[in-house]
């Protein structure tokens, strides 16, 4: 048996922040009406439901970001740095002509790339073809 229009609003209200109040707020509900619903079964199974629905939609969303975020310090951790030492005459820091990179940093964020890696709209229980990660090392002549 399903839910009333305003039944189903506060289900849908409910599960934005959990409060009682402002769903009946929102819902256009009466105050009370709310604590009366929630004490339906039907309406505990549909608040779950809802709750299952939201995850699902949302979850891969995260980890794109989770991907991108991680992505961007790898960028940043590979970026050449100007290895400098103290000149003692000039009294200043000089570059040496080499450049250094945080290849820790940089190893760890494709390792956590590679873990999450996957396509992201595949369902679980699906085959994972993986991502691909192409990496650039360049010698001493650029090439």
């Amino acid at each position: 048996m399903e839910l009333s229009g305003k039944a189903e609003k506060f289900c849908r209200e409910y599960i934005v922040d959990f409060n009682i109040q402002r769903a009946e707020q929102r819902s256009g509900c009466s105050e009370g009406y709310g604590r009366k619903l929630l004490k339906d079964e039907r309406v505990a199974e549909r608040i779950c439901k809802l709750q299952e629905e939201f995850i699902e939609k949302n979850r891969y969303n995260d980890r794109n970001r989770v991907i991108a975020e991680i992505w961007n310090m790898y960028e940043k951790a590979m970026q050449a740095k100007p290895v400098e030492i103290w000149d003692k005459e000039l009294k200043e820091y000089v570059p040496t002509g080499e450049y250094q990179f945080d290849d820790k940093i940089a190893m760890k964020c494709l390792e956590l790339i590679i873990k999450l890696g996957g396509n992201p709209s595949e369902k679980e229980g699906e085959k994972s073809e993986g991502i691909e990660i192409i990496v650039k090392v360049e010698d001493e002549n650029g090439t």
